[in-house]
């Protein structure tokens, strides 16, 4: 009976992270992009490199900072649209107050 509740669990668990949708941020507008972020919540979008060529860049981006990780903000960048540069979220580590002038204040 055991091996079966813990599979169960195993199942219910998985079964609550859901899959996230991936786009080519190219092919449609900002405003399409930014509806997508509006009712997903997030999503990975792909772009090809200006520096490289053939070289696809993707990020996971989001509606907002609710919706990063521990430890993580949403910071603005842009990625690039059918019609132009188009302003988003993305999630990045949060700052370590300990890292700057004033970490002699900081335990560690």
């Amino acid at each position: 009976m055991l091996p079966v509740a813990a599979a169960l669990a195993v199942t219910m668990t998985a079964g609550q992270a859901g899959a996230i949708s991936r786009y080519n941020s190219t092919t449609m507008s900002c405003e399409r992009v930014q509806g997508i972020l509006a009712t997903q919540k997030a999503a990975i979008f792909r772009y090809p490199s200006k520096r490289v060529a053939n070289l696809p860049l993707y990020d996971r981006y989001v509606r907002s900072g609710a919706y990063c990780g521990p430890h993580q903000v949403a910071e603005q960048v842009t990625i690039p649209s059918a019609n132009g540069q188009c302003p988003v979220l993305h999630c990045i580590q949060e700052p370590d107050p300990c890292d700057d002038i004033f970490s002699v204040f900081c335990r560690r």
